[in-house]
């Protein structure tokens, strides 16, 4: 099924992400992040804030915590990355089961959990770095269910919760690795070892993704199956992988 975006995103919106596909040296229009490298415990876990080393200010910790607080680009509220349930439910009907336990990394103002709780699947785990994008995710929940409906951490995809390794059927990331990409070198190599550990031997990957270059995709996943290729999918790739097995 190929990815696209839907009509009723702005024409600002769709040019950025355009160039987000197509400039795979993303280092020479995105604006350069200017602040140092520091680390802050959030709900006793190390959250790593971004350094001057990332390639964009979409790689920095403070241009997410301003958009989720209504200072960004995008609105605060809720926003879909790339495209919404309509461009990326039949990858999870066609993958994952209901009784999956499922972990969405970087969750950021998406409507994902919702949209998955909808569609009969309940055992759902969120993370972000920003205790901000939490926040708006308590919020969207609260709408319709109770905040106990899933869980929510704020934590760093970079490094996870020692304790769970090997806990997770599917990982669900929709811009998280893009951004962790931009973050700065070295980063995405960090976060695809902790997205092994913490899913079970042959567990799977399900990636919608526009940024990362290919070349640096397969050779961090080469070890990994790959079930779907989204490399050549317009506007944003929809990439099904399972992690090694043991």
């Amino acid at each position: 099924m190929p990815c696209e975006i839907p009509r009723r995103m702005s024409l600002l919106t769709l040019n950025s992400l355009l160039l987000l596909w197509i400039s795979r040296d993303c280092s020479a229009w995105l604006p350069a992040a200017s602040i140092k490298s520091s680390t802050v415990s959030l709900h006793g876990l190390l959250v790593a804030t971004d350094d001057d080393e990332a390639r964009s200010e979409f790689g920095t910790k403070t241009y997410w915590d301003d958009l989720y607080q209504g200072r960004g680009d995008f609105p605060s509220l809720e926003y879909s990355w790339y495209f919404g349930w309509e461009g990326y439910g039949t990858l999870v009907k066609d993958w994952v089961s209901k009784d999956s336990d499922i972990l969405i990394p970087g969750i950021g103002n998406d409507s994902i959990l919702v949209d998955l709780l909808k569609h009969g699947y309940d055992k759902l785990t969120a993370t972000d770095y920003s205790e901000h994008a939490i926040d708006r995710q308590i919020d969207l929940i609260s709408y319709e269910y109770s905040e106990d409906a899933v869980e929510l951490k704020t934590m760093d995809a970079r490094q996870m919760d020692e304790k769970w390794t090997n806990r997770f059927d599917t990982i669900l990331e929709k811009g998280a690795l893009d951004a962790i990409y931009l973050s700065g070198d070295g980063n995405l190599e960090q976060a695809a070892k902790e997205f092994e550990r913490v899913l079970k031997p042959g567990g799977m990957l399900i990636s919608i993704s526009g940024v990362v270059p290919e070349d640096l995709r397969r050779k961090v996943f080469q070890d990994w199956k790959w079930e779907r290729d989204g490399s050549v999918d317009l506007k944003a790739g929809c990439f099904v992988l399972t992690s090694p097995k043991a």
